[in-house]
């Protein structure tokens, strides 16, 4: 059991840690709508300070580029590349990874039922924490991430990319003012402690069916 902690798994678990402390920060602070609120208003009000109409543009474009029928999309094609090249264990962790972290960012928003700051930028409808768009992001680029860190050329830029596109489609979210920070900080959190659990429990489950084989 101490080697599953001690060989390997240790930077997962602290990831797991983050996440998890990231969403249930930020979900204590609104709830009893500490600092962050402030922040969240202050960040809202000041951001128009940026706006244009070349960047207003180019966030709608970021933002738009992770709806939840694109995210459908690319997971249904991802999984299919992985059934082809026979990655049976990747498929089924990615599968439950985005689905589990679809229907969390669902359930959670339905219960905390935090209605959206005003946006004249684009319109849209639902609750707002956590953002479902940081969730989806970072679920989707932490599983690629974890399926293919060990069979990328270039690690360094691979992982640059990876972590770039949920933080810029988070701050696109708050840019456009859909989303609070604390939406998006949530729904980074959500991802991060979701996927690193599904792959910490296929890690031990693995482990355990070669110990039952010797």
């Amino acid at each position: 059991m101490m080697d599953f902690f001690i060989k390997g798994n240790f930077r997962l678990i602290l990831i797991n840690i983050l996440g998890l402390y990231l969403f249930t920060k930020m979900t204590e602070d609104v709830l009893n709508s500490e600092l962050i609120t402030k922040i969240d208003l202050w960040i809202y009000e000041h951001i128009t300070y940026i706006f244009s109409s070349t960047l207003d543009q180019i966030m709608i474009f970021i933002s738009s580029g992770n709806n939840l029928y694109q995210i459908i999309f690319i997971s249904v094609i991802f999984s299919i590349y992985l059934f082809y090249k026979k990655m049976y264990q990747q498929m089924s962790f990615f599968i439950i990874s985005i689905f589990g972290s679809s229907l969390l960012f669902v359930l959670i928003k339905n219960i905390i039922k935090r209605e959206r700051p005003y946006s004249n930028l684009i319109e849209i409808s639902g609750y707002s924490f956590p953002s479902g768009h940081a969730t989806l992001s970072t679920t989707l680029a932490f599983c690629t991430y974890l399926i293919f860190k060990d069979k990328v050329k270039y690690k360094k830029t691979f992982f640059f990319f990876l972590v770039s596109y949920p933080l810029l489609i988070s701050f696109s979210r708050v840019y456009l003012h859909v989303h609070y920070l604390s939406d998006v900080i949530a729904g980074i959190g959500l991802g991060l402690v979701w996927v690193s659990l599904i792959y910490l429990i296929f890690i031990f489950k693995k482990k355990e069916i070669n110990e039952t084989k010797i």
